[in-house]
């Protein structure tokens, strides 16, 4: 309710008074005193004791009262709460694997590559292809290079992509990039790359990216980088629109090391709503333009926040180095990796490994697999896996059993490797594999359908052992917590493709939502209890308006689950003749604990600048989550309005 406080004036009269002093005779000694009189005290005629009183009462400036508002219980909303997961078992089986083909040319059978995973086929019969369709396997086998679609369930052929430039350790990628409603499938060639429908018919191919890209081992992606509704395509520095046209190519580093494959990927580190190619020592903007270079060496990036700022930060692997660089390529901290020689160190995998609520880097080598803290020191490291051949291999990342733990998963040239995110304690070394190496590493995502995460794992035949083509793992008792159908990318960070394999326009930062890369965790997304902070104005005084002083009292409410202990900022905004300004911020401290209102904060607006037509209040930065500190189950609803005219 608006509130005017009005003063009573006391009016004061003056009242005459005939004095009768009781008195009869003359005092001792004294004058004469005539009774019978009426009795003036003398004026005094002097300047020296002027007051200045003109014996008008003055009405002293209205002020607005310091009131109390108590909190209250609040609703909670039943989509903030989700019981935490069964803890499941951890037994791993084949689930299938495939080793000959018929299509294309049989004789190409070794894989060399990360598998994607992503819907190519109407699997329920509702006439679209989405996400509640089978996510099916695409791989390249050699020699010759062959692009292969299997069927998610059982590794059945769909069909194969023969184009002859088609690189034989090439990577692939899959998404909608023409909005037909349809994924279609990306690709690597050696000066480009060539594009496939859902069905296996070539689309269009370029060869125009050559001088930005390795030429052997390269992963494409898909970004929308202008967001403009239309995906563009990255492979190494270059960047096609999606028809293939070359939109521009970055001149510096391509997210390589060692020539032996690109892995560049996208980001808006600044927050600027723009996305920039990232590679290893510089990034450039869509047209090729270089944003920043640093002088640094090449090499294979990955983002995350290791900071307290909302901004992204790189983190780069290669010639047996690691390195952490701020948003504008300055080096925060470096290490040595490890068990790598000079030109090894394969592409980083970012993800809370041992739980305690902040990023960790992992990277692989010849010989060991190391996982770093955020200023580059050692948290753990496993010596005792084998890949000399290449030693550029990466990793991904999954809480299988539920238990808050993130598991790594890695192969090698003989094993597939899971090791405990918290101390790197070996939960599955598994001799099914056999691979020469490259650039490649296993994906994990719900392949079979049946609710329980999969890990997908390529294979090559030789020296090292007799597996090829495709392996896919599970839980004997299916019991793996569920993961996506979809696995789009080598540079998959969630945010960067929708369920249903559509390619976001506006790209969230995975950062502040998930802050990991090359990992499939959704936590603390995927449903599991959080708060929710709302804003209320509860009242608002305005009797100091002619002064440009306004006082008001502000709650903040928690409709989830979850209490909110960490700080975040309450901003006041006056709406003018010119629109919104903002006219206070406040750090919230205290704990706002879940179905509460608190007591309603009582704040002073001094110097306003009139008129002010309404008050608008936002919590933990407004409806844009991208701006916020705190994660919520709702970012849509922390603003709210006073909704009526406060000083005109």
């Amino acid at each position: 309710m608006l509130r005017g406080s009005c003063l009573s004036l006391l009016l004061l009269a003056a009242l005459g008074c005939e004095i009768d002093n009781g008195v009869t005779g003359k005092p001792d000694g004294g004058a004469e005193f005539d009774s019978g009189s009426d009795w003036h005290p003398p004026t005094d005629t002097s300047e020296d004791d002027d007051t200045g009183d003109s014996g008008i009462v003055i009405d002293p400036a209205p002020e607005c009262e310091s009131l109390y508002y108590p909190g209250s219980a609040l609703a909670q909303d039943d989509e903030c709460f989700a019981e935490a997961p069964e803890v499941g078992t951890f037994d791993p089986v084949v689930e299938w694997d495939k080793q000959t083909f018929s299509l294309g040319t049989a004789g190409s059978t070794s894989c060399m590559m990360q598998p994607i995973v992503c819907p190519l086929t109407d699997d329920d019969g509702d006439g679209d292809i989405d996400e509640n369709d089978i996510g099916d396997v695409v791989i390249i086998t050699y020699s010759p290079g062959v692009l292969r679609a299997l069927d998610g369930t059982d590794g059945s052929e769909l069909w194969a992509g023969t184009n002859s430039g088609i690189q034989i350790t090439g990577g692939a990628a899959c998404g909608d990039i023409d909005n037909d409603g349809v994924v279609e499938v990306i690709a690597a060639t050696s000066s480009g790359v060539v594009t496939y429908d859902n069905e296996g018919n070539e689309l269009w191919s370029t060869s125009s990216c050559s001088g930005a890209m390795d030429g052997t081992s390269d992963a494409p992606a898909i970004h929308d980088m202008d967001a403009d509704g239309d995906p563009e395509i990255i492979i190494g520095s270059c960047v096609l629109d999606n028809t293939g046209n070359v939109e521009g190519k970055g001149s510096s580093g391509w997210g390589s090391s060692s020539n032996v494959g690109s892995a560049g990927v996208t980001a808006d580190l600044e927050l600027d709503g723009e996305l920039e190619v990232i590679a290893g020592n510089a990034a450039y903007d869509k047209d090729g333009n270089t944003v920043w270079t640093n002088g640094e060496q090449d090499g294979y990036p990955a983002i995350g926040n290791f900071d307290s700022d909302n901004e992204g930060e790189i983190v780069v692997t290669g010639d047996a180095n690691m390195r952490i660089m701020d948003s504008d390529g300055s080096v925060i901290c470096r290490a040595g990796i490890p068990g790598a020689s000079a030109s090894y160190g394969g592409p980083p995998t970012v993800a809370d490994f041992d739980g305690d609520g902040e990023a960790e880097i992992g990277v692989a080598a010849n010989s060991t697999y190391t996982v770093f803290e955020s200023d580059c020191s050692v948290l753990w490291q496993y010596t005792g896996t084998t890949d000399p051949s290449s030693g550029n291999t990466g990793s991904a990342v999954f809480d299988f059993e539920g238990d808050g733990i993130a598991d790594v998963v890695y192969a090698d040239e003989h094993w597939v490797w899971v090791f405990d995110g918290v101390d790197g304690d070996v939960k599955m070394q598994d001799t099914y594999h056999s691979n020469n190496t490259w650039l490649e590493y296993p994906t994990i995502a719900d392949i079979t359908g049946d609710g329980s995460a999969d890990i997908a794992v390529c294979n090559t035949s030789g020296s090292w052992g007799s597996y090829q083509g495709v392996t896919v793992f599970g839980d004997a008792s299916a019991s793996w917590r569920p993961g996506r159908r979809i696995w789009n990318q080598h540079g998959y960070s969630i945010t960067n493709v929708n369920d249903d394999g559509s390619i976001p326009r506006d790209e969230d930062p995975n950062w502040l939502t998930y802050n990991n890369y090359r990992s499939g965790d959704l936590t603390p997304g995927d449903g599991y209890s959080g708060p929710d902070l709302t804003a209320q104005i509860v009242d608002v005084c305005t009797v100091e308006c002619n002064a440009g002083n306004i006082t008001v009292w502000v709650a903040v409410g928690n409709s989830g689950f979850n209490d909110v202990d960490d700080d975040f900022d309450v901003e006041i905004w006056g709406e003018g003749s010119s629109g919104l300004s903002l006219i206070h911020t406040e750090r919230w401290t205290n704990t706002v604990m879940a179905g509460t209102l608190t007591d309603a904060l009582e704040i002073e607006l001094t110097g306003v600048e009139l008129p002010i037509n309404d008050l608008f209040i936002t919590v933990d930065r407004g409806n844009d989550a991208t701006n916020g500190e705190i994660d919520e189950c709702h970012e849509d609803n922390n603003e709210a309005w006073w909704g009526a005219l406060v000083c005109p």
